[in-house]
């Protein structure tokens, strides 16, 4: 979508005849609605010790000129209200000499007259949807002003601003817009139905750019080799953002249409919960130096990405901060802000201290799947960053992109029983496999405790059945569950971190097919985390001879290994 960007006080739009296409639906705001505009801009007024130049700005108004009018595409709700306020306050409008914008609408028959004739009202009108509203919304402000007389002038200067300076941009402390207009060559239609669903990004990225490449910004001798370079260096830090690898490490599951807004927010201090969705270009707006804010100011937008980007080449940062992230121990911000204010070892200092106060090892045998999940994750999760760290000659880094990308759940190494084998089809389909492995034991002649010819010949008896009773094959289950490991084990000694995708696959399925399906998935490119992988393998059990059970003592094998990478991890500063 092509655009021009800026913006325009209301004192500017006076000026201006708008033209309200049929595909506009009527005016539907409410007095809640209508009062908080009210509010908000009676609020801006009380704020004391504005800064020179510093203005409310409403949300974005879209239109597209048609060489007499300008069409509005977007904004109308808005654009109304404040023509209705402006009506309340005719009186001043007049002494100033001033006259409201104009409203005409394509297919609501006297909509115009009737917003022109809104200050001899005092009831609301019910002769169509579109009156009553209109007329509620002028008694809603009504009533406001009501409540508060000595307000009007002052609102007035505010909304309107009376300074004689005719330079409107000169003019501080008033109410603004956000001025998108797009093209003539644009279809219309198809604009206001990509806004409508949500397709347009109307983003803070695209309305500061417009700010920093502002011809007013640079002197005549050096306007285009600056706007060159601005805007050359903004392609290049948006194309490095667009790397997921590089964006899902700081970023974690956040996104944004122009990912380089990233780089805004933390330069404005945003905050998460901000719900003003043009908070941070509002900020720049009131810049003085808009420029030095890119790269000449000590604390800069160029240096916000480099810091980012300095850490993600860092094999030790990338994937402490990279953990912190992925388990929201802490913000990107804080970790920046941290950053700038610490010396290299004070910041690793710090990285080390937030890890180290995420988990407790002295109770990593209590951590119970369903009671503890959150826990359990974070302590999977370090134990694969700390296989991956503590080896100082590897250069393997993990996959932050695909881990944020992904749901993750916990998969019970040795499944419980599976209750949800309702189906015959799928009671069947779970003993085909059972079969395979017990026939497995027996021709590698494996020793058990179990009857293992007896088992597998209930298990044939059973799948050549037209009918399975529920309770046969609960005890059957029972059987090959404690056969092949343990039942019922919810500890983290029994769990390891994968996708849900994966997770699902594997159903409830006993040891060794879980394995064979993971070693599978492996092979095709699935994620699967190292430890993961390696305890499927067995490779942390000191008896790893036998791949078809998981034992007592791989557990505790398991869970020991987990303890010792990670103390060994923590117990490593920094040189």
């Amino acid at each position: 979508m092509t655009v021009k960007t800026n913006i325009k006080a209301i004192s500017e739009l006076l000026k201006l005849d708008f033209f309200i296409p049929s595909y506009q639906r009527g005016y539907r705001w409410d007095e809640h609605q209508v009062t908080e505009l009210l509010d908000d801009i009676w609020d801006f007024y009380n704020i004391p010790n504005k800064q020179e130049g510093e203005f409310y700005c409403l949300q974005p108004v879209i239109v597209k000129y048609d060489g007499n009018q300008y069409r509005l595409i977007d904004g109308q709700q808005r654009l109304t209200t404040i023509f209705i306020i402006l009506s309340y306050l005719d009186l001043y409008m007049q002494d100033y000499g001033y006259s409201k914008f104009q409203l005409e609408y394509e297919t609501r028959e006297d909509s115009k007259e009737f917003l022109e004739k809104l200050s001899t009202i005092d009831k609301e009108d019910t002769t169509n949807i579109d009156f009553y509203y209109m007329s509620k919304a002028y008694i809603c402000v009504k009533n406001w002003f009501d409540k508060h007389k000595e307000r009007k002038i002052k609102f007035f200067d505010t909304l309107v601003n009376v300074n004689k300076n005719e330079n409107e941009e000169d003019r501080a402390n008033n109410v603004r817009v956000i001025w998108y207009e797009i093209a003539e060559h644009e279809d219309e239609i198809n604009v206001f139905t990509r806004i409508n669903s949500g397709k347009i990004p109307l983003t803070n990225a695209e309305l500061i750019k417009a700010l920093f490449l502002n011809s007013k910004n640079f002197h005549d001798d050096e306007q285009q080799i600056r706007q060159i370079e601005i805007a050359k260096e903004w392609d290049e830090m948006e194309y490095s953002l667009q790397n997921d690898e590089f964006w899902m490490f700081i970023a974690n599951d956040k996104d944004y249409p122009a990912r380089i807004e990233l780089l805004f927010d933390i330069y404005s201090g945003r905050m998460p919960d901000d719900k003003d969705q043009y908070s941070t270009y509002r900020f720049f707006v009131k810049q003085k130096d808009i420029v030095s804010t890119w790269s000449s100011e000590d604390e800069n937008i160029k240096k916000i990405f480099l810091t980012l980007k300095f850490w993600y080449e860092n094999r030790e940062l990338y994937h402490l901060i990279g953990f912190l992230i992925a388990t929201k121990i802490v913000t990107l911000r804080k970790l920046y802000s941290e950053f700038k204010n610490k010396t290299k070892k004070e910041f690793y200092s710090f990285l080390h201290t937030l890890i180290k106060s995420s988990i407790n090892l002295d109770k990593l045998e209590e951590l119970e799947y369903g009671a503890h999940n959150q826990a359990i994750h974070r302590v999977l999760l370090l134990f694969n960053i700390a296989t991956i760290l503590n080896n100082k000659d590897s250069y393997i880094r993990f996959s932050f992109d695909k881990f944020n990308s992904e749901k993750w759940s916990l998969e019970h190494i040795h499944a419980q029983q599976d209750k949800g084998l309702l189906s015959l089809e799928s009671k069947k389909t779970w003993l085909i496999e059972i079969i395979k492995q017990i026939e497995l034991l027996i021709n590698n002649k494996v020793d058990t405790d179990a009857d293992i010819e007896d088992i597998l010949s209930r298990a044939n008896d059973m799948f050549e059945s037209q009918k399975i009773d529920d309770d046969d094959f609960q005890s059957i289950q029972n059987t090959i569950f404690t056969l092949f490991g343990e039942d019922s084990i919810d500890t983290i000694d029994n769990l390891a971190l994968l996708t849900t995708g994966v997770n699902s696959a594997l159903s409830n399925s006993i040891f060794p097919i879980k394995r064979n399906i993971l070693k599978e998935k492996d092979s095709q490119g699935e994620f699967i985390p190292i430890c993961t992988k390696n305890v499927f393998m067995k490779y942390y059990s000191q008896d790893s001879s036998n791949m078809y059970f998981w034992s007592e003592q791989d557990r505790k094998d398991y869970v020991e290994q987990m303890r010792l990478t990670i103390e060994k991890f923590l117990g490593n500063s920094h040189d």
